[in-house]
């Protein structure tokens, strides 16, 4: 039986505008009045959630900053997690030397390193609006993780270059989307995260739903006991998903939280 279900939001339970479909919206309702947890697992920080549980109408707990921050339904925090401080200090100084748009996150708490083209892009997405702080002053927070944002062909220089520079640390980089890399803390995944909410819920991996879309997906998705993908995936999440369903735009999770439902009451998903 399914206790726990666990959406991604950008790419997967979103639309490609950033958006709540309504059928998802009436879905979760319906989860949770079957007795169902639901959870939104995500890359964003808190403060960018949190106004998607305001227009759902109910509130629930939340793995964000691909499992380095994870609150209860109440903002209880259940795991918090950070880059040790020689980290971030590596990464803010090659973000100066080839003049990257920082975000860190800090529990809670999102800050940008400038303003600009990527800031706008940032809170175009995302309706968040942080306060901007030097790079040296960034250097001084405790980082939950570290956001770079840059053109994608860049994303992927920059990548092999912290891959180089972090060898030996086991430091977590993900490419959350085309155009940002991620640094999370020694083994922390969505996966970790949502283990440890489950955890503190009572619930077991084979009692828990996931759904995802992109390669930061990848951890949560092979843990939990029905992994699926909305039709966008990436193609390395529709490699180890059972189950694949419409894209994010035509409500993919909608239909895959009708089969939670009914994996319920029948003990099967259908196809």
């Amino acid at each position: 039986m399914i206790r726990l279900v666990a959406t991604d939001m950008d790419g997967t339970f979103l639309t490609s505008d950033r958006k709540l479909l309504p059928k998802n919206v009436e879905m979760v309702h319906q989860l949770l009045e079957a007795g169902i947890t639901f959870c939104l697992a995500s890359g964003r920080g808190i403060s960018t959630i949190e106004p998607f549980w305001l227009e759902l109408g109910v509130k629930g707990p939340t793995v964000s900053s691909n499992g380095a921050f994870v609150i209860d339904h109440t903002g209880t925090t259940i795991a918090n997690h950070a880059l040790p401080e020689q980290i971030v200090t590596q990464l803010i100084q090659y973000a100066q030397t080839h003049s990257i748009h920082v975000n860190l996150y800090s529990g809670d708490e999102i800050f940008f390193s400038q303003d600009g083209e990527f800031a706008d892009l940032y809170r175009l997405r995302t309706g968040c609006f942080p306060t901007i702080q030097s790079l040296a002053e960034l250097n001084s927070l405790s980082a939950t993780k570290l956001l770079f944002v840059d053109h994608p062909e860049r994303i992927i220089h920059h990548t092999e270059a912290a891959k180089k520079m972090l060898a030996g640390t086991d430091i977590a980089i993900v490419i959350s989307e085309p155009d940002y890399l991620e640094f999370l803390p020694i083994g922390i995944n969505k996966g970790i995260g949502l283990a440890k909410l489950a955890e503190s819920l009572g619930i077991d991996a084979s009692e828990v739903a996931a759904i995802g879309d992109w390669t930061n997906d990848l951890e949560m998705l092979k843990w939990a006991g029905f992994s699926a993908c909305v039709s966008n995936a990436a193609p390395e999440i529709k490699a180890i998903t059972q189950k694949m369903y419409e894209s994010n735009d035509e409500g993919g999770f909608a239909k895959f939280a009708a089969d939670v439902l009914k994996l319920n009451l029948t003990g099967i998903i259908n196809e």
